[in-house]
């Protein structure tokens, strides 16, 4: 699959669709193309490419990750939510990123993160 140019338009007002291998299209964007070469490709990875099933086994797999750190370190959660609230200004200046929070939480829980397993934190819906 690949992303080119729409045919016969405009050279000021640039459309782009889906076609196949073979060149035969896919998707216009229901027959208006889409506007900029990043939308078509970003459509084509969430409906052909599996892109909203890659984003739900992902967030499953970060909840697996949440549950079994949660279940071994009772309150981990609640620490970074605090740490997180605590330190708000200073994570918006710069001044505290995630190796920061990543030995804090060594220190109060004795369990060393990844930043991917941080992120898995970050990313649960309250």
């Amino acid at each position: 699959m690949n992303v080119i140019n729409m045919p016969n338009c405009d050279k000021f007002d640039e459309r782009f669709i889906i076609v196949d291998n073979n060149g035969k299209t896919v998707d216009d964007a229901q027959g208006w193309g889409y506007k900029s070469k990043q939308k078509a490709s970003k459509a084509m990875w969430y409906k052909f490419k599996g892109g909203k099933t890659k984003i739900g086994k992902e967030k499953a797999k970060q909840g697996k990750i949440v549950k079994q750190f949660e279940q071994q370190y009772k309150g981990i959660g609640k620490s970074i939510n605090d740490i997180l609230e605590w330190n708000v200004k200073e994570i918006m200046r710069g001044e505290v990123d995630d190796s920061d929070i990543i030995s804090c939480l060594k220190e109060e829980f004795g369990v060393e993160l990844t930043e991917y397993e941080l992120k898995c934190f970050y990313n649960q819906e309250k």
